[in-house]
């Protein structure tokens, strides 16, 4: 059974974060992920949802224009070659929260779901492995009152 120093579980935001940090440090760091590197800040939410907002502000600012005595744009804007342009913008930060780059930083990654198994213990899909440390990065829901 392997052991390390910090296992991360979740590789959003925070836990890729926490394993870079930590794997600079010299710490040998495993993170678990069970799906995709990067998050929903990079999938779902923080990326995509600027980059539409950008796009916004570009359309707004092309009708407006006319202010300055340059022709102002009219008709709808381009859906699909706005969406193509977050896509791009995803596509363009996905390499630095990648595997091999956390690699570079002395991070293993494991692809699996998650569970501990005991104080000092985790199973990452197939694969037990130990930790001295553990950090749970896995996300949160809001609540509705």
């Amino acid at each position: 059974m392997s052991s390390y120093d910090l296992v991360v579980v979740g590789g959003g935001s925070a836990g890729l974060t926490a394993a870079r940090l930590a794997g600079r440090l010299g710490a040998r760091v495993l993170l678990a992920e069970r799906d995709r590197l990067g998050g929903d800040c990079l999938w779902t939410g923080c990326v995509p949802s600027k980059a539409l907002l950008h796009a916004a502000s570009q359309v707004l600012a092309a009708r407006r224009v006319d202010t300055y005595g340059l022709p102002a744009a009219t008709g709808p804007a381009d859906l699909a070659a706005v969406m193509a342009q977050v896509h791009r913008a995803m596509a363009a930060i996905a390499p630095h929260d990648s595997a091999e780059s956390l690699s570079a930083d002395g991070v293993e990654v494991a692809f699996g779901p998650a569970r501990f198994t005991g104080p000092r213990g985790v199973q990452v899909g197939d694969r037990q492995v130990g930790f001295r440390f553990a950090l749970i990065a896995t996300g949160s829901s809001p609540a509705l009152p």
